[in-house]
C-alpha cells in the first residue's frame, strides 16, 4: 500500500464525493418519506431529529476545518505572491541552491534543531547568492537579508529576515507554528531559485 500523501487535488475530491453521498442520502430519505412515509419505519426513533442534527454537526465539525485551508489560503501581502505546486528548475547544475530544492521540507513535522538547520542553509545561500551577484560584501548582504529587501516576496523575507510577519504567514500560525514554518521555507527557496535565474539570465545577455 501507498504511503504517499494525498494532494490538494485529491483531498478536494474525495471531500466533493463525500459531500454529494451525503446530499444523494439526504434527498433519497425525503423523497421516501414523501412517497410512502412508512418505508421509513425501521430508521425510526424516538430522538431521530436529534441524531440527524448531530450527525451533520459533526460531519461540519469535521470537514471544515480540512477543507477551509484549501479553498481559502491567503495570499502573501505583496504583487508576487504565488503558492506553486512545484519547485522551478535551476539555472545551472552545481549551484549551492540545488540540494535545497530537493529537501522535502516536512516542517510540519521537523524537530526544533531541524528547522534550524533548514533556516541556516537557506540563509547562507541567500547571503552567498547575493554576494556573488552584487557588489555587496557578505555582511552587507547579511543585512540585506535581515531588512527583507532582497525580495517582494513577504513570506520569504519574513523567514530569513526581521521583517513582521504577513498575513499568510499569521494565517498558517493559527493553525499551526509548524505550517507556517514549512510554508515560508518553500517560498523562500522559490524566492531563491527566482533570483538566481534572473540575475543568471542578466549576466549572460551581458556577456
Amino acid at each position: 500500500m501507498s504511503n504517499l500523501p494525498l494532494s490538494r487535488t485529491s483531498i478536494r475530491g474525495w471531500g466533493t464525493l463525500l459531500g454529494g453521498l451525503l446530499a444523494l442520502t439526504a434527498a433519497l430519505v425525503i423523497l421516501a418519506a414523501a412517497i410512502n412515509p412508512a418505508l421509513l419505519g425501521p430508521l425510526q426513533h424516538p430522538r431521530a431529529d436529534r441524531l440527524v442534527i448531530t450527525g451533520f454537526l459533526i460531519v461540519a465539525m469535521l470537514a471544515v476545518p480540512l477543507l477551509f485551508p484549501l479553498y481559502f489560503e491567503p495570499a502573501d501581502d505583496d504583487t508576487d505572491a504565488y503558492e506553486p505546486e512545484a519547485t522551478p528548475d535551476i539555472p545551472y547544475a552545481g549551484t549551492d541552491i540545488e540540494p535545497l530544492t530537493r529537501h522535502p521540507l516536512a516542517g510540519a513535522r521537523a524537530t526544533a534543531s531541524e528547522q534550524d538547520e533548514i533556516h541556516d542553509r537557506l540563509r547562507t545561500a541567500a547571503i552567498t547568492m547575493i554576494h556573488r551577484h552584487t557588489a555587496d560584501t557578505r555582511d552587507e548582504a547579511s543585512a540585506r537579508v535581515d531588512r527583507g529587501d532582497w525580495t517582494q516576496n513577504a513570506a520569504a523575507a519574513w523567514f530569513l529576515g526581521e521583517t513582521p510577519p504577513p498575513r499568510s504567514i499569521r494565517f498558517y500560525r493559527r493553525l499551526s507554528d509548524g505550517l507556517a514554518f514549512r510554508h515560508g521555507a518553500r517560498e523562500t527557496i522559490h524566492e531563491i531559485v527566482a533570483y538566481e535565474q534572473s540575475h543568471t539570465g542578466t549576466q549572460e545577455d551581458a556577456t
